[in-house]
């Protein structure tokens, strides 16, 4: 992997190839699928964002772990052969105290760049992405639902929310509107045609139709309402609502 890839990865996923020496807890994604491990990740996180609430505290820790299926997604796209590192055997999850709120580092334990990746049609992409949600998602989510007493479909939700916003970046920074359009539809096909089971869900919670409203702060440009709350608002009483809060009224 290069110099670059490293940043992007770093900056736009949270992936690191290197393991953080500061880190306040650190868990194998494989411990963390374990309820006992993800209360203790949330009880801590939870306290360094000034809170006790575990429901807020996994929601937002959610927008975080998207990025490794944002990473997922782009790097099976793409037919890179690092895809196959991203899984819950090989990564672990870093908390790091800074100076502002606290962040999230996903480690990889072994690169595996060198192994050949062939590019898949869409169908074998699909099955690949419901694999990987399943099997290395799947028990993540269903272990800090439990440990923070919430459904698994909401955090479900907050993982969609991620994943549509980098869409949206990806987009935006498309050459042409075939590209953009692109990139657009097979965003689309790769989370409505998930199967529920994928999910451990009776409907697949990807399945959103998005909806749009202009946003009040300048420029006033269209944007994208969230599939679900991202809880931000309960962190401190000057936050507000997020433009695209699905909790505002509509215009």
């Amino acid at each position: 992997m290069c110099e670059t890839d490293k940043i992007q990865w770093a900056e736009r996923f949270f992936i690191h190839l290197e393991a953080a020496e500061n880190a306040v807890v650190t868990l194998s994604l494989t411990e963390l699928s374990q309820p006992a491990n993800a209360e203790h990740l949330l009880i801590t996180y939870a306290s360094m964002l000034g809170t006790d609430d575990k429901r807020l505290a996994a929601a937002i820790f959610c927008t975080w772990y998207a990025g490794i299926c944002g990473a997922k997604y782009a790097l099976l796209t793409a037919a890179h052969p690092m895809a196959r590192a991203l899984c819950l055997s090989n990564m672990s999850v870093q908390l790091i105290r800074t100076e502002g709120f606290p962040i999230f580092s996903f480690h990889v334990h072994e690169n595996r760049d060198d192994l050949c990746h062939k590019h898949s049609s869409g169908e074998k992409l699909l099955d690949e992405l419901g694999l990987f949600y399943k099997n290395d998602v799947r028990p993540v989510i269903l272990a800090l639902a439990e440990a923070a007493q919430t459904k698994a479909v909401m955090l479900w939700k907050h993982i969609y929310n991620q994943l549509y916003t980098y869409m949206e970046e990806e987009a935006r920074d498309a050459a042409g509107d075939s590209r953009r359009n692109l990139i657009i539809e097979q965003f689309k096909s790769m989370t409505w045609e998930l199967e529920p089971e994928v999910f451990g869900l009776p409907v697949n919670p990807f399945r959103i139709m998005p909806k749009f409203r202009t946003d009040p702060n300048p420029p006033h440009r269209t944007i994208s309402i969230k599939a679900t709350c991202c809880l931000a608002y309960q962190l401190r009483a000057d936050h507000g609502y997020c433009s695209s809060c699905p909790i505002l009224p509509p215009e």
